[in-house]
């Protein structure tokens, strides 16, 4: 099970990525659909900000539309603002075990985790990719995402909120095999 260092290890490789962006990238075509990478970041921003909304006790709303103005005059320091408070607020020892109103359900704080953990590594991928530089995924890492997403997969693509699995060659590291797991192709 994913953990809150994973967590902050995620971030930190999103963040990573983040501010290696030039100021002609931010409108560049990310591997999501639709989004460029000015709105992959306010997806992460706003992903930060919903946890720490779920984690303060209030209820989280799926959200339908992307509105890159979350993002501000500064869109990494407000990513790096949001980031860090989430992770401080994750850092609460009871966090993994207690029960949220996620939009999903009732899930454990380690569900929510998982989610996050995912969301910074793939989408840290994603903006490697819109800079059109290579990056490999911590195996351990990903590893420990597999064993959590392979159990959800049906009701994974079955949402539709990502691409369709892929096919990743037989002996991919797991980093390979998580992105294929989320749509993407390496």
């Amino acid at each position: 099970m994913p953990t809150h260092q994973d967590y902050v290890t995620a971030s930190t490789l999103f963040g990573r990525q983040l501010m290696e962006l030039t100021d002609e990238q931010w409108y560049a075509a990310t591997p999501c659909d639709e989004w460029d990478v000015q709105a992959l970041v306010a997806h992460l921003v706003l992903g930060e900000a919903m946890m720490l909304d779920l984690l303060s006790g209030n209820r989280i709303e799926p959200v339908t539309e992307m509105d890159v103005s979350i993002l501000g005059p500064n869109p990494l320091a407000t990513w790096r603002g949001t980031a860090i408070a989430a992770m401080e607020a994750a850092s609460a020892q009871e966090v993994e075990e207690k029960i949220y109103t996620h939009p999903m359900g009732e899930v454990p704080g380690s569900i929510v985790l998982g989610f996050r953990i995912t969301e910074n590594l793939i989408h840290a991928w994603d903006l490697a990719q819109a800079r059109n530089q290579p990056l490999e995924l911590p195996d351990d890492l990903a590893e420990r995402c597999l064993e959590f997403w392979l159990p959800l997969a049906d009701s994974l693509v079955a949402s539709g909120m990502v691409g369709a699995p892929v096919h990743p060659p037989e002996d991919a590291a797991a980093g390979v095999r998580l992105l294929a797991l989320f749509g993407r192709t390496v």
